[in-house]
């Protein structure tokens, strides 16, 4: 399945080894000159994504915790995508293959909700909430690992052409492994984690002989110092 007609941006902001936890970072040497607007949201308004993709960890730490649950499991029969009420031009789409956030309404972050399923872990019941509330909802195949299958329907389902990745690492390892990112803006903090095993960028789930990057490379678009010592760099990827 080619998506010749999507472009697909990953947005991240990280520590310079990488990774995540803003929390953990180092102190900002100049905090002084760090100033607003943040980089992160300005560069993210600038792209103007027509739907952001997140994992649900990154949603489950930052927005809801709030477990969906049931005392019945019933099998998804007939898995077809489901238009909600669309109240914002910018949605976000999040990958939760067995559907265990309870949402309390089709907004997150001031833009409208769509869940990504899997078609053989979600359930009926789940379903139903999420119409009940008119959250739009796709599948990515059996497993909810089918991102092409995903995409392919955010396009010919919802319109959308425009998709900004934000993470977590492990959605953006699953991206990357299917070659399936156009370009990358990263905002580097001048900063340090230096911990083993914290969450990084890029997290691909594979064997250890793996290469997710195999046939890849990367052009540098710019890279620009904004304040602070903050750092945003733009990348396209090559595909060999």
């Amino acid at each position: 399945m080619e998506l010749t007609k999507q472009k697909i941006t990953c947005l991240m902001e990280s520590s310079i080894d990488g990774r995540l936890d803003e929390s953990r970072w180092s102190v900002l040497y100049d905090a002084k000159g760090e100033g607003d607007p943040d980089v992160y949201y300005q560069t993210k308004a600038d792209i103007n994504p027509e739907i952001s993709i997140l994992g649900k960890e990154t949603v489950l730490k930052h927005h809801c915790d709030t477990p969906f649950l049931s005392d019945t499991f019933t099998r998804i029969k007939n898995p077809k995508p489901f238009l909600g009420i669309r109240s914002n031009a910018q949605m976000t789409a999040v990958f939760d293959s067995k559907g265990i956030i309870a949402y309390k309404n089709n907004e997150i972050w001031g833009t409208t909700l769509m869940v990504v399923l899997g078609e053989d872990l979600a359930s009926e019941e789940y379903l139903d909430y999420l119409r009940a509330h008119e959250i739009s909802y796709t599948f990515a195949g059996p497993d909810g690992h089918d991102i092409r299958k995903a995409l392919q329907s955010m396009y010919s389902d919802f319109g959308i052409k425009n998709v900004l990745l934000c993470g977590g690492g492990i959605l953006n390892g699953s991206f990357l492994k299917q070659g399936l990112i156009d370009e990358l803006y990263l905002v580097l903090y001048p900063g340090i984690d230096g911990l083993s095993g914290v969450n990084s960028i890029f997290e691909y789930h594979g064997d250890k002989d793996e290469l997710p990057t195999k046939g890849q490379s990367l052009e540098l678009l710019s890279c620009k110092v904004v304040r602070a010592g903050v750092v945003l760099l733009h990348y396209r990827f090559h595909y060999y």
